[in-house]
């Protein structure tokens, strides 16, 4: 094939397979024109970033090439090999990876990052900062990235992205993690820089959302196939399959009927009051406020990024205790107990009755442990007398409480799904037996329809096990989808 047509990508034909023999890209075949932006979307495992990282040249490990060819501005991408293939990725194609972090070289000041894809001066480099909204930072062009705020990161890794003027971006879940105003400055930076340029953009993401804002077209992708490629809004207006309109429903988080939350409030089971809440920056977060929540409830700490959301949750952890203020836990012996400010000072009842599951369970599980022995340990700390068997049948209930089969506790998180290890992560916090479970944007990373079936989870353990929620999120659709209450912050009492 040669690009003999309008198009900057053309991909015919392409399957790529596990050693097994299991295809993970089954006959592929898409064309991006010229200065379009494409977004690609679909669940996890839909084959997103496998396609994406053929174009840059790459088949991952334990994956081989089969069949189809992939060629971007003329270039036969995958016969590429030594210093043709980093020609390619430094003047054809870009990679803009979710984490900043993972793309900026941690030792590197600024102007080094920058420079290493396109000789620059300082000059150019300051002009290119500004492009993505960095101009007037002090000293930045000598500041290295753990000096940068995470905003700050991530707009210069747009930068040291589009260094190079290269045809085709790729974006991966360029947004992920931001709230609604951020995400909405990210989007516009990148889009007027590559239409000023010419750039095509093909941006991998699981939000439906993001996708009709970065594109005029979306392939909904599906195991490894091309199910349809539409318009933005004829996607969420008529979904030509089944899976796409499965995709639309769990992006809109609606209820069916029948499927309301319970108004009725139970007694209280945490209360905070006159409590003040400062960010490490000197932020105010809340002043003076006061809240509290029953059981089988659900509490929304609604906020975007910076507004100190994590702050106030770390103080009713106790992990950073707050300015001023108390909270009070109901430990089931009929009255409120006032807490520690610290953690430290706190019992192990007082602990376990509060569970936190953080956005990445990849920073929860222990790597080296099977889910098992996780969830077993977990388990034995609250009843250490207890035989191998009544832990076992807790483990089994656990799992069975998150909607995970029994045979996944002889597993290990690095061959779990990023759906099924966040449940994982639930089912150790609820080991605990815990009065309040806290979510600290524990499904932002997730796809649609996997963050609605752990929203749908966390609703049926609110509702059949008594469960108080406290959900911290970006996300107004998922406070509203699991929480009858909400505060909004910064929270001025």
């Amino acid at each position: 094939m040669t690009n003999g047509s309008d198009a900057i990508v053309e991909i015919a034909g392409l399957s790529i397979a596990t050693l097994g023999g299991k295809r993970v890209i089954d006959d592929l075949s898409i064309e991006i024109l010229a200065g379009e932006n494409r977004a690609l979307v679909g669940e996890s495992g839909s084959g997103k970033t496998t396609l994406a990282l053929a174009l840059m040249g790459r088949i991952r490990s334990g994956l081989v090439h089969e069949t189809g060819t992939i060629f971007v501005d003329g270039a036969d991408v995958l016969s590429l090999k030594g210093s043709s293939l980093r020609r390619y990725r430094a003047e054809t194609v870009s990679w803009l990876s979710q984490d900043p972090a993972l793309s900026l070289t941690p030792h590197m000041t600024v102007r080094a990052l920058l420079s290493e894809s396109v000789p620059m001066d300082d000059e150019d480099a300051l002009g290119l900062l500004g492009r993505v909204g960095l101009s007037g930072v002090k000293g930045l062009l000598d500041r290295k990235p753990r000096s940068l705020s995470g905003g700050q990161r991530r707009r210069v890794a747009i930068a040291k992205a589009i260094a190079s003027k290269p045809r085709v971006l790729i974006l991966d879940e360029p947004t992920a993690g931001l709230d609604g105003a951020t995400a909405d400055e990210v989007v516009a930076t990148i889009k007027g820089i590559c239409a000023e340029s010419g750039m095509s953009v093909v941006a991998i993401t699981h939000d439906l959302d993001v996708a009709g804002k970065f594109a005029e077209s979306v392939t909904v992708l599906k195991e490894g196939c091309v199910l349809e490629t539409v318009s933005h809004s004829e996607l969420m207006n008529n979904p030509g399959t089944d899976y796409a309109r499965k995709l639309v429903d769990a992006q809109r988080l609606e209820r069916r009927p029948g499927d309301e939350m319970d108004s009725s409030a139970g007694a209280p089971v945490f209360s905070a009051s006159s409590f003040d809440v400062v960010t490490p920056d000197g932020k105010v977060a809340t002043r003076n406020a006061a809240f509290s929540i029953n059981h089988g409830r659900g509490l929304s700490l609604f906020g975007p990024s910076g507004s100190g959301k994590s702050t106030i949750v770390r103080a009713i952890t106790g992990e950073r205790p707050a300015e001023r203020g108390s909270v009070a836990l109901d430990l089931g012996d009929g009255g409120m107990h006032v807490l520690a400010p610290s953690f430290k000072d706190r019992s192990q009842t007082e602990l376990a009755a509060v569970q936190m599951v953080p956005q990445d369970p990849a920073t929860s599980l222990n790597p080296a442990l099977c889910v098992d022995t996780q969830l077993s340990r977990a388990v034995r700390r609250v009843h250490p007398r207890w035989s191998r068997k009544e832990v076992k049948e807790r483990v089994s209930e656990l799992l069975a409480l998150v909607r995970l089969p029994d045979e996944i506790k002889h597993q290990y998180p690095r061959s779990l799904s990023g759906g099924q290890a966040q449940r994982v992560a639930i089912a150790r916090a609820l080991a605990h037996e815990p009065k309040v479970l806290v979510c600290d944007e524990s499904t932002s990373a997730l796809d649609p329809t996997t963050q609605k079936d752990i929203l749908d989870t966390l609703n049926q353990l609110k509702r059949d096990e008594g469960l108080a929620l406290v959900v911290v999120t970006h996300a107004e659709r998922v406070a509203r989808y699991t929480c009858e209450e909400e505060i909004a912050v910064p929270f001025e009492g």
